[in-house]
């Protein structure tokens, strides 16, 4: 008898260890990457001019004349830059709102403000 109650201990205990699965790390949720989409514009001059920032399926793009690129979340504001091998930072203001980022590839370093959204239509 004893050993039948150990026996049902230890397959207890060795479904239990097996059912604790190291937890995965969170995909960044969709609404907090939101806040980091639209238009970008950099100076005249600059390689690129303007750059698109987008959120689809949970998955964040940015698209320029030099084409599209996955953007990777790393830490904070900062984001991989996925074709290109570079990291993008997102910079806030006072009010923690996005305004503007820097956009790093290689020893290209340029600087972008977000562009304004357009104004909400009238109705």
């Amino acid at each position: 008898m004893k050993k039948m109650i150990f026996a049902f201990m230890m397959i207890a205990a060795s479904m239990a260890v097996n059912a604790q699965d190291t937890p995965k790390p969170e995909a960044p949720k969709q609404d907090t990457l939101q806040q980091y989409t639209g238009k970008y514009v950099f100076p005249e001059g600059s390689p690129v001019t303007e750059v698109t920032v987008a959120l689809e399926n949970g998955l964040m793009t940015a698209t320029s004349a030099m084409g599209t690129t996955e953007l990777k979340k790393t830490e904070g504001d900062v984001f991989e830059v996925v074709v290109y091998s570079g990291t993008a930072t997102f910079k806030r203001n006072a009010e923690n709102k996005i305004v503007g980022v820097t956009i790093v590839v290689g020893d290209i370093t340029l600087e972008g403000k977000k562009a304004d959204p357009p104004p909400a239509p009238k109705g």
